[in-house]
């Protein structure tokens, strides 16, 4: 599991773990039971936010995450450029030679604007918000 394997050992190698609250959709791979257990082990049950949890995934919650919104199409944008020819190729090109040269600002600034979207949910009714969106 990607979750198990490399995002929480960098958390906990960068001292970071405790400053994390954990979202995800509910589909039902992520809200199995073993995965469930491994997301309270890790973040506690007040720092996450899924489906049947303390804090629940919202309903019609648009993409609120700055990889959902921002890094994803980024990522993708830069990797396609190559067109990497297989998987192996795909891997590297993320890895290797995109995810690792994103400039600091440009991260903290698609973090900045987590902080709004946040903000629009509230008039929103925690419906969509990229209408609003400037």
């Amino acid at each position: 599991m990607l979750l198990r394997d490399t995002v929480v050992p960098c958390l906990i190698q960068r001292g970071q773990i405790s400053n994390v609250t954990f979202m995800q959709d509910g589909t039902t791979s992520h809200t199995a039971n073993p995965v469930k257990a491994f997301l309270i082990q890790t973040f506690g049950e007040d720092r996450i936010v899924s489906r049947r949890c303390r804090y629940p995934w919202p309903p019609r919650s648009p993409d609120l995450t700055p990889a959902e919104f921002w890094l994803w199409g980024y990522l993708k944008s830069r990797v396609y450029l190559s067109g990497p020819s297989s998987l192996s190729e795909l891997k590297d090109a993320i890895r290797r030679r995109e995810v690792s040269f994103i400039h600091p600002d440009t991260l903290h600034s698609a973090v900045a604007g987590f902080v709004t979207r946040l903000e629009c949910l509230f008039p929103c009714g925690g419906g969509h918000v990229e209408h609003i969106l400037v």
